[in-house]
């Protein structure tokens, strides 16, 4: 029974053994299959790259041959240079090689001999320097009408565009056609008030028979226009004894300190000498313009350090300008909106000192409005009145606007007088107002 045992146990053993060798067999046939089936690298068949020669396709006797192609060999012919003819070195005994050193002296040369020429100077023809005048050219001053004219093309394009159409009509006058003529006035931003006032006189006139048809309209509204604005006193309000100071206030943004150089340029132009207060201590851009302006047209400047208080800067420019016999002072104020009480008292704080020092200054308070602003610019007028009693105003940027009908509502709504005109940039664009010289541009 144990040898039984054992012969199975042993069978066994010797299947496990063939049946491992059997799988080693089988794996080891994989690989080699597979490294049979694996291509090469791309070097490896790059070694082993052959080039083959070109072939062409031949037919002979209706059978297609591959041919190879044999390159035509051109052969050219070798030019064969004739041969030189060398000469054989002659044989030279030893005896005839004589070694001879010989010495050269240079010969003596008398100084009568050696006669140094001279080049033979050529005239030069050199021309004479011309200089160079550069002349510069100056654009000629425009007449105050044609300046004002051109500035105020915007708004007669608005104002009197629609006059024009109006008044072309030889139309009876009736209740209709003085509606539609409230209508164009009001568009001119003109202002209720001035328009109420105008189109009633009209209506009177009408009533009156003293005009009939709308062609008479036209010379009616200018005329009575021009009344109206002739009642304001537009020139400067000078000091019997100098320097006559004025002031000059206005919210931010308005072109304050531009208004300010050209106010001084026409003073200047006018005789006087100016000096100008750079009361805007807030803003450190401010003083420096005021600077520049003040270098190109001729005028002093009295200024202090940024944050300092402006009631200084404006008490000493008034000492500066008795001790050097200015004859205006013009003071910068910062600009504020009206509707800030605290700086709105500190514009009479500002004004209260310059009085102190002079008794009745300052002679003139100048507002700077922005005719942009339209019917807004009047209640800042409103205001300012109120704080420091504004005795001009200074209309600018008028040429960039089509809202230069504030002007004749100015008249009727805070009856401060329009005293300059801004019609530009540099310091030549201004004007004094003029009640005709406006109203016939406005017209025109």
């Amino acid at each position: 029974m144990e040898s039984a045992s054992k012969n199975d146990k042993n069978t066994v053993i010797n299947k496990k053994v063939k049946t491992s060798e059997t799988t080693v067999k089988v794996h080891a046939e994989k690989q080699k299959n597979k490294s049979e089936k694996t291509r090469p690298c791309f070097w490896s068949r790059l070694k082993n790259f052959t080039v083959e020669p070109p072939k062409t396709v031949v037919i002979e006797n209706g059978i297609e041959k591959l041919v190879l192609i044999t390159p035509e060999i051109t052969v050219i012919p070798k030019t064969v240079l004739p041969k030189e003819e060398t000469q054989k070195p002659v044989p030279v005994s030893p005896e005839t090689i004589i070694r001879t050193e010989i010495v050269v002296k240079p010969a003596p040369v008398s100084q009568e001999a050696v006669v140094r020429e001279k080049p033979i100077e050529k005239p030069v023809s050199v021309l004479p320097k011309t200089t160079v005048v550069k002349k510069k050219v100056e654009r000629e001053p425009l007449p105050s009408s044609e300046k004002l004219k051109k500035g105020l093309e915007k708004t007669r394009g608005r104002f009197w565009s629609r006059l024009r159409n109006f008044f072309s009509f030889q139309r009876k006058i009736d209740g209709s056609v003085l509606e539609e003529l409230e209508d164009i006035l009001i568009g001119a931003d003109i202002g209720a008030k001035p328009v109420k006032k105008l189109i009633h006189e009209l209506h009177e006139a009408w009533k009156s028979q003293a005009i009939t048809e709308t062609s008479q309209i036209h010379d009616f509204i200018k005329n009575k226009l021009k009344e109206d604005l002739r009642s304001w006193q537009t020139s400067i309000h000078y000091a019997p004894n100098p320097p006559t100071v004025i002031m000059v206030v206005g919210v931010n943004g308005v072109g304050k300190t531009t208004a300010i150089a050209k106010l001084a340029n026409i003073l200047i132009k006018d005789g006087k000498k100016v000096l100008v207060a750079a009361g805007d201590t807030f803003r450190a851009a401010a003083v420096d313009q005021l600077n520049i302006w003040s270098k190109r047209i001729g005028a002093e400047i009295v200024k202090h350090q940024t944050g300092s208080d402006p009631a200084a800067v404006a008490y000493d420019a008034i000492e500066a300008a008795i001790a050097r016999g200015i004859h205006v002072v013009i003071v910068d104020t910062a600009g504020r909106l009206h509707t800030h009480e605290n700086l709105m008292n500190e514009l009479s704080k500002i004004k209260r000192v310059i009085s102190k020092r002079i008794p009745g200054a300052p002679h003139e308070v100048l507002m700077v409005l922005d005719a942009t602003t339209g019917q807004n610019a009047i209640s800042q007028a409103k205001m300012f009145k109120q704080a420091v009693d504004v005795t001009g105003i200074f209309l600018a940027k008028l040429d960039g606007t089509a809202k230069g009908g504030i002007v004749l509502g100015m008249r009727n709504e805070i009856n401060i007088p329009v005293k300059f005109v801004g019609l530009g940039e540099t310091a030549d664009d201004i004007e004094k107002f003029d009640a005709d010289t406006f109203v016939n541009a406005l017209f025109e």
